[in-house]
C-alpha cells in the first residue's frame, strides 16, 4: 500500500469517526431541551435557539447561500447535560483526528496554496464525494467547541473589531512564506524583491486583517479565580477570554439558570471600537505599497 493510498484511509476512517461522533453530539444537544439556552439569531430566523445552536454547532458542510470564505457563526450560551458534555469533549478529539489525519495527506503534496487547493478539491470530487459530502466546509470541522463542566459566573460579549492577525518570521523565512501561502501577484513579488535586499535573519511581520469578531470575557468563581492566579494549567481549563463564533455550551442541572450574561447586539460598523494601545504600534512597513501586509520593527 503506498503512502498516498494509506493517507487517503486515514482521512476516510477519521472522517466517518467524525460524521458519527457529530451526529451524537447533536441529538444530545437536542435532547437537554429542559435546559436554558440563548443565542444571537437572525431576527428573521423561526427554529428555536437550541435547534439552532445544535444544527449551525454541528454543521460541516457549506450551505447553499454561504461564501467559500466564511464559517457558520453563532455566538450564544447553551447549557447541556453531563452526557452531552462528554458527547462534545468526544467530538472535539474526533475533530483533531480528522485535522491530524488531514495535515497528514497534505503533507505528501506539499503545503503551498494551489497544493492545498487542489487536494481539497480532489477529496471533495472523489473519495469524500464517494460518502455524499463533497461539499464538507474543513474549518467547519476543524474548530474545537467551547465546553465546560463548571459554568463561569459571567460571560460578557463584546466585539472585536479592525483587529489583525500577525505571524513573526525571519526575512527569508517570509519569502518561502509568500511563495506558499499566497497566488502569485505584482504587489507580493514586489514584497518578495524588499525581502531579498534586506539581512536574511532580521525580523518581519506579516499582518492580514481580521473581520469583525464575537469574543467573551469569563467572569469565574472567586475560588478559581484565586486558583488561575497561581496555576497556569487552570487557565487553560478556565481562560479568561475566547473567541466565540459558536456558542459556549456549559454543563446545567434542571432548573439551573445560565451565566450573567449581556445579550449584545449584532456588529454595527459605524459604532466606535474602544481599544487598548497594542504592542506593535512601534511597526512600520518595509515599502510604499499600500497593498502591502509587511512590517518590520522601527
Amino acid at each position: 500500500m503506498s503512502k498516498e493510498t494509506a493517507a487517503r484511509i486515514a482521512v476516510r476512517d477519521a472522517l466517518i469517526h467524525l460524521v458519527r461522533a457529530n451526529r451524537q453530539f447533536r441529538e444530545g444537544v437536542y435532547d437537554d431541551h429542559l435546559l436554558a439556552s440563548w443565542v444571537m439569531k437572525p431576527s428573521e430566523e423561526s427554529k428555536d435557539d437550541r435547534a439552532l445552536a445544535a444544527e449551525t454547532s454541528t454543521k460541516l458542510t457549506y450551505t447553499d447561500q454561504q461564501n467559500k470564505q466564511e464559517t457558520a457563526r453563532l455566538p450564544g450560551i447553551v447549557g447541556i447535560s453531563k452526557e452531552t458534555l462528554q458527547s462534545g469533549l468526544k467530538l472535539n478529539d474526533a475533530r483533531e483526528a480528522f485535522k491530524q489525519a488531514m495535515s497528514e495527506f497534505r503533507k505528501l503534496f506539499g503545503d503551498s496554496i494551489e497544493a492545498i487547493e487542489e487536494t481539497s478539491d480532489d477529496l471533495r470530487e472523489n473519495m469524500l464525494g464517494g460518502l455524499q459530502i463533497q461539499h464538507i466546509h474543513f474549518v467547519q470541522c476543524y474548530r474545537q467547541l467551547k465546553l465546560f463542566e463548571t459554568p463561569p459566573k459571567r460571560i460578557g460579549f463584546s466585539w472585536a473589531a479592525h483587529h489583525s492577525g500577525s505571524v513573526k518570521l525571519s526575512a527569508n523565512e517570509a519569502i518561502d512564506h509568500l511563495r506558499k501561502k499566497y497566488l502569485a501577484s505584482s504587489a507580493i513579488q514586489k514584497d518578495i524583491q524588499i525581502l531579498e535586499q534586506m539581512p536574511g535573519s532580521e525580523t518581519v511581520i506579516i499582518k492580514r486583517l481580521l473581520s469583525p469578531h464575537l469574543r467573551a470575557n469569563l467572569t469565574w468563581s472567586k475560588d478559581i479565580e484565586a486558583l488561575r492566579k497561581v496555576d497556569k494549567d487552570l487557565r487553560k481549563l478556565y481562560p479568561g477570554q475566547i473567541n466565540t463564533p459558536l456558542p459556549v455550551f456549559v454543563q446545567l442541572e434542571k432548573g439551573q439558570p445560565l451565566p450573567e450574561f449581556n445579550r449584545i447586539r449584532p456588529f454595527n460598523p459605524a459604532a466606535k471600537q474602544e481599544r487598548l494601545t497594542r504592542s506593535d504600534a512601534k511597526l512600520v512597513k518595509i515599502s510604499e505599497n499600500p497593498h502591502s501586509r509587511i512590517y518590520k520593527y522601527a
